[in-house]
């Protein structure tokens, strides 16, 4: 797709001029220093900036340079991470931080092919990051500014699809500001995440509404078009807290990918029947006994059930909880830490909840 110069230019005028007036005031705003776009990047993928922005001021306040980064251990790292979910973001962050201080002497890559290299780092990001700091002519494309162009050119085809991924690199290409990238990578995004919205959009407060052939044909509704969506797999598991005295029974995840080194309270997984059985599915408890090594005699309680649903999977946790009478036991790849000391280590937000909820 060929734009005519004039529509280009009225685009980059539009964008840059409506930034300028209305763009949102977030505390990475107006900083070219590429960790902290990098951090806020890494951050917001997957992320809310509601949610994300005080991640951020934190993350600073913790670890204020590269290098302060580059020399956490993991712990520190996923513990100043917990709640935000999809961990392997955090993960990315430590190894990227590692290779930039050390390889390139903590100056981050400039250029785009570069800055693709570093774990975490994709398109969007190496975007974001080549054009607010170096000044890079490359559009940044997230959903919000994939919306804003199917809907200026009335774009078919499905989100993410081939032919349309095709043409919007084409159409991109074509009306990123060379002068100023940043900033109008900035403004295209804010309009989409304000004012191009995906229901509903604002078309009156758009700076684009005489450039917009969806606007013009009454056919907003209708861009992007839909994704085909597949049910998520539900799943069933059953959590065990195990306190003794002052203490409590906890492992360091190491098979679960999406909870890998972070730490959880000792879980098994339900069949389809387990989660039906009262409550009190025996056949999970010996499993657990076997597991741990503990005696038949231990006794359980049934405390809640709780659901998450996460981007690929909805959880069903099943917790019960014990108090053992007798000497801790000595269990491999678990340990016993007081409830006290808890909150220093990093757990998922499904976990940190449970524990939150245990009876005192």
């Amino acid at each position: 797709m060929n734009l005519s110069r004039d529509l280009i230019k009225k685009i980059q005028r539009r964008v840059l001029k409506w930034y300028s007036q209305h763009g949102r005031a977030l505390p990475w705003r107006g900083t070219k220093d590429p960790y902290k776009i990098w951090l806020c990047e890494i951050i917001l993928q997957q992320t809310r900036i509601e949610q994300g922005t005080s991640y951020y001021l934190r993350f600073l306040e913790q670890f204020p340079t590269l290098e302060h980064l580059a020399q956490a251990d993991e712990t520190q790292i996923l513990k100043a991470w917990e709640g935000l979910g999809y961990y392997t973001r955090a993960r990315n962050l430590m190894k990227t931080a590692k290779i930039v201080y050390h390889q390139y002497q903590g100056h981050f890559p400039q250029t785009y092919e570069e800055l693709l290299k570093l774990p975490g780092i994709g398109p969007y990001t190496a975007s974001a990051i080549g054009s607010i700091c170096f000044n890079l002519p490359i559009l940044t494309i997230d959903g919000n500014v994939r919306r804003v162009l199917s809907r200026l050119f009335e774009l078919h085809n499905k989100p993410d699809s081939p032919p349309l991924h095709q043409i919007i690199q084409q159409i991109a290409k074509q009306v990123i500001s060379k002068k100023y990238p940043g900033n109008f990578n900035q403004g295209l995004m804010d309009i989409g995440s304000i004012i191009c919205i995906p229901i509903h959009p604002k078309c009156r407060e758009c700076p684009l509404i005489k450039c917009c052939s969806a606007y013009q044909h009454g056919t907003q509704s209708l861009f992007p078009e839909k994704k085909n969506t597949r049910p998520l797999p539900v799943l069933h598991w059953a959590v065990f807290v195990i306190l003794n005295k002052d203490e409590i029974l906890i492992t360091r995840e190491e098979n679960q990918n999406f909870l890998k080194n972070l730490y959880a309270l000792p879980t098994v997984e339900m069949d389809e029947d387990n989660h039906k059985i009262n409550n009190h599915p025996e056949n999970i408890f010996i499993q657990l006994t076997k597991q741990i090594n503990l005696p038949n005699k231990v006794k359980w309680d049934f405390l809640l059930t709780t659901r998450r649903k996460y981007s690929h999977r909805t959880i069903h946790f099943h917790v019960y909880i014990t108090r053992l009478k007798f000497k801790k036991l000595s269990t491999k790849h678990y340990l016993w830490v007081p409830l006290k000391d808890v909150p220093y280590y990093p757990f998922s937000r499904a976990f940190t909840d449970i524990i939150k909820q245990i009876p005192s």
